[in-house]
């Protein structure tokens, strides 16, 4: 009980800093019908599920399998709730209001690193996230040796900013000696302010404002993506115990991802039209964000465990946890490994589902 009180205290604490996408707390985006056709014309009872994401174009698997029907055809009844930020999210995963959600990748694995039962069973996405400086600067600060006796501004447990600190140390610049300043504030959009008054000189930042950032007059100085290749961000979390209880529920629900997945890479203006009612930001930003030969961001329902893994090491040696776990054993990749399987027999043509085939086995094997 100490345990569980003391984690829910932590998510409490942390639900101001870890700051992901935009919008209002816990709204529903509607519920569909409880009953299915299936090939026979009978119908079946289909199993409602709670998601939980956050207003960025890096859910849009959500969205896609939601507004097209996949999760209906794997039986989920599934309602899409909206959170502000990563801990608030998983605070409500482990309350059990919310079956399973992408709220980031920080967040699940400092919860789990102070006892939660998090299981991380996919993905959503990766990349989406750079830092950006003034254009006059960017020769200087294209390249994170120079960073030493810079500020920089960050969201404290972004993705961007652990794999940044990380980077730093590396390269030899100890920011936790002084060797270079780290501002954290409260969202992205507060980074790319802070630049563009001068009071630092690079801001990390992430999507949709990646895309936005020329238009705000700042530059991208590098990505994530260059200091961090095939990088693990939002990650698809769910209770130890829900998982063991119904392992064929979450293989149906990375079934839907993966069909989202396939209509994401082949259907670029509906994805886009899609993500517009759940991201209320100008369309032509989800088009860059999501399809722009330059975007780094990549939508995936891969596990990524070594990358994960990779992430973990960095959350130590920056120093934002202190464990001995051995993380791997919170990282299901047989549920997804199953629904992808299945995909494969069923449409043995389709060359998305092989494409992810060959991922799985470069990114977590």
């Amino acid at each position: 009980m100490k345990k569980i009180l003391s984690v829910l205290m932590m998510v409490v604490l942390m639900a101001t800093t870890l700051l992901t996408g935009c919008g209002q707390k816990a709204e529903t985006q509607g519920a569909s019908e409880a009953v299915q056709a299936n090939a026979s014309g009978s119908q079946k009872e289909l199993q409602k599920m709670n998601i939980g994401y956050l207003a960025s174009p890096e859910h849009l698997l959500y969205f896609v399998a939601k507004e097209k029907g996949f999760f209906e055809e794997e039986g989920i009844d599934a309602n899409l709730f909206l959170f502000t930020n990563s801990a608030e999210g998983l605070n409500a995963t482990i309350a059990k209001k919310v079956d399973v959600g992408s709220f980031g990748v920080s967040a699940p694995l400092v919860f789990t690193a102070k006892g939660a039962d998090i299981q991380v069973i996919g993905g959503q996405n990766s990349g989406a996230c750079a830092l950006v400086c003034m254009p006059d600067r960017y020769d200087e600060l294209k390249d994170i040796n120079n960073y030493k006796g810079k500020k920089v501004a960050t969201v404290r447990l972004s993705t961007a900013d652990v794999i940044f600190r990380g980077a730093l140390i590396d390269a030899g610049i100890d920011y936790r000696k002084g060797d270079a300043e780290i501002i954290e504030l409260e969202s992205p959009a507060a980074t790319m302010e802070a630049l563009k008054k001068g009071t630092v000189d690079a801001a990390l930042i992430w999507t949709p404002y990646v895309a936005m950032a020329e238009d705000q007059g700042v530059k991208i100085g590098m990505y994530i993506t260059d200091l961090f290749e095939n990088n693990v961000c939002c990650r698809q979390a769910v209770l130890g115990s829900e998982l063991e209880a119904n392992p064929e529920r979450w293989e149906s629900f990375m079934a839907a991802l993966i069909k989202a997945y396939d209509f994401y890479m082949t259907n670029h203006e509906e994805t886009v039209e899609i993500t517009s009612k759940y991201v209320k930001v100008d369309k032509k930003y989800l088009d860059k964000e999501t399809y722009d030969a330059d975007a780094t961001m990549v939508c995936s329902p891969d596990p990524l465990r070594n990358s994960t893994l990779k992430y973990w090491d960095i959350m130590k040696k920056t120093g934002f946890i202190e464990s001995e776990l051995d993380i791997d054993e919170h990282i299901n990749t047989d549920v997804y490994k199953k629904a992808l399987d299945r995909m494969i027999s069923e449409y043995p043509d389709n060359e998305n589902y092989k494409a992810l085939l060959n991922d799985f086995e470069m990114n977590n094997i």
